[in-house]
């Protein structure tokens, strides 16, 4: 009865062993898949000019890191939105083009854009093309990133549009 005993508490150490050896060699392959898409995603960042501790935003609110402050864009234009919101209530979010401070804003994507509840800890980022039919040529334009649910949970930057 003890060798048997014995037995069985050295294959059920041993389960637990062989299991507690195959999730950690998941945890390995599943931590590696991050650190090379957390490195791709600093050469982005870095090549757009923006540090990964930028994607931080503690209080309530959108921070627009891209385009920056007086950026000079042109009809047609690709430009990169990128931007960290704290949120819980956000609903997505609306990217407006504003010729002024007057102008209610044009949406430059059909549908919401980025996370429906974002915690302050990632950015998002997208690509938008200023098209003749959305925009007009402006020295006072504003690009707006807000909340669906609340709209006064926004940011703006100023930037130029030639034609």
């Amino acid at each position: 009865m003890k060798k048997i005993f014995a037995l069985s508490t050295a294959l059920v150490a041993g389960l637990f062993v062989a299991c507690d050896d195959s999730s950690s060699a998941s945890d390995d392959e599943s931590s590696s898949s991050v650190k090379a898409e957390s490195s791709s995603s600093a050469k982005d960042e870095s090549s757009s000019s923006v540090a990964a501790d930028d994607c931080v935003l503690e209080e309530e609110g959108v921070k627009i890191l891209l385009p920056t402050e007086g950026a000079e864009l042109k009809i047609g234009d690709t430009v990169t939105v990128k931007f960290v919101a704290n949120y819980a209530n956000a609903g997505g979010f609306r990217v407006l083009y504003k010729k002024n401070a007057d102008d209610k804003g044009t949406d430059l994507f059909e549908t919401s854009i980025g996370d429906e509840a974002p915690d302050g800890k990632s950015c998002t980022t997208e690509k938008a093309v200023l098209k003749s039919d959305l925009v007009s040529a402006s020295d006072e334009a504003i690009l707006r990133v807000q909340t669906y649910n609340v709209p006064k949970i926004r940011g703006d930057v100023n930037i130029v549009v030639k034609e």
